[in-house]
């Protein structure tokens, strides 16, 4: 049996719950959320699903599929009934009946999960950009080149997102997150058990290493300006939450991935193909890195309790919800103001301005944010919101750009 409070903490934890889940009371007890018992597909759908209807209909009853510590699934028979104290609903009480032994650890699932790999969109859309940009620019393309960058920046972006859940589960971030917001908290692999920490922190290395790698031997190949964008570029990503720097907890983290997805991916993929540096890739680049920028600053909202309490103190957590919600809403304003003024003073296309027909999903966020304030799952969908109003400029300013390319 288990009993939580009206936002999912799990405030009662009996012994069968322990044997069933795995998790220990001491990791468990007004930590944990009741959603962590089942699998994450299932998080922003039947969690909220089954909680209103135990509090509408006074119970739920449905066969689902749930998930122990160690990551394995099993199916079972799932009963939720309000609690009622004093003539009010205080919480939930939860009764799980087995209907089979659970299945083979997925040690291979949880890998994948710990790379993170639906996020390499923030370093995806800025490779692709740069090079297009070269491209209609300049004329210049060099295919081994381009895969190079391109390859080069998934291995950073992957190891940037090891080493930064490696240091937030050693630093007990990972434990202080209460939260079920599929966008936020890292992916908290670390947590189950299962996969070795030096491990997975290795493996972060090594995809930094390779990322260096091929960042050296392109700087063989076009020259010394971009070894200093590549030492930017992996120091960023190790340091943001990296020892000594940190630099998200020093409230630089938010800039630096700015500038870590906006000039150092775009400029460098650019200057590689170019071999120089253009008002309009600037441009270019400040837009993205922006609109980066806020797809972790929406991000961080739901983590401020978890980072405030390992002194984790990023911008968002700094200025707070209601401050931090106006800035979200500059931040966007700028990555799209920024593309107009690059048309009028930089030489961008204006066919780049097509990007702005992305503007009012940008804008959704920003009003979900104003909306859901720090409710973590109330969030869920302007987190989501926000990755695909990124998605969608970088598609729309590549199709300007081709199409610039095209008629000259």
């Amino acid at each position: 049996m288990i009993v939580c409070d009206m936002q999912g903490t799990v405030q009662k934890y009996e012994a069968d719950a322990e044997a069933l889940f795995g998790w220990t009371r001491q990791e468990v007890l007004g930590k944990m959320n009741v959603g962590s018992f089942h699998v994450p597909r299932n998080v922003p759908t039947l969690v909220p699903r089954l909680l209103k209807e135990a509090s509408v209909n006074g119970k739920f009853e449905e066969e689902v599929t749930l998930m122990r510590k160690d990551g394995s699934t099993f199916q079972a028979v799932l009963s939720v009934y309000p609690v009622i104290r004093d003539g009010k609903q205080v919480g939930f009480m939860g009764r799980t009946r087995p209907l089979g032994p659970p299945t083979a650890i997925p040690v291979g699932s949880l890998w994948f999960q710990a790379l993170r790999a639906p996020f390499l969109i923030a370093s995806i859309i800025p490779v692709l950009v740069g090079a297009l940009a070269a491209w209609q620019i300049r004329t210049a393309f060099n295919l081994p080149f381009f895969l190079l960058c391109f390859l080069g920046a998934v291995f950073i972006h992957l190891g940037a997102n090891m080493a930064n859940d490696a240091w937030d589960f050693r630093s007990g971030n990972d434990a202080n997150v209460h939260h079920l917001n599929p966008f936020a908290g890292g992916s908290r692999v670390l947590i189950r058990g299962v996969l070795n920490p030096r491990t997975h922190l290795a493996v972060a290395l090594t995809f930094l290493g390779l990322g260096s790698l091929i960042g050296i031997l392109l700087v063989t190949q076009v020259g010394w300006p971009l070894l200093w964008i590549g030492i930017f570029g992996v120091a960023v990503a190790y340091s943001y939450v990296g020892p000594p720097l940190r630099l998200a907890h020093r409230g630089l983290g938010e800039i630096a991935v700015a500038l870590e997805f906006g000039p150092v991916t775009v400029l460098g993929t650019y200057y590689v193909l170019a071999r120089t540096f253009d008002p309009a890739a600037i441009v270019l680049s400040i837009s993205l890195g922006l609109l980066v920028a806020g797809i972790l600053w929406i991000n961080e909202v739901p983590d401020i309790p978890a980072d405030s309490a390992v002194g984790k103190r990023t911008l968002v957590v700094r200025l707070g919800v209601p401050r931090a919600t106006t800035v979200f809403g500059g931040i966007i304003g700028a990555a799209y103001l920024v593309l107009v003024l690059g048309v009028v003073l930089a030489g961008l296309t204006p066919w780049t301005l097509l990007a702005l027909f992305a503007l009012p999903l940008a804008i959704k966020p920003v009003q979900g944010l104003q909306k859901a304030g720090a409710d973590p799952h109330a969030l869920i969908p302007s987190n989501a919101g926000m990755i695909m109003a990124t998605l969608a400029t970088g598609v729309l300013l590549l199709v300007g750009l081709a199409i610039q390319a095209i008629l000259k």
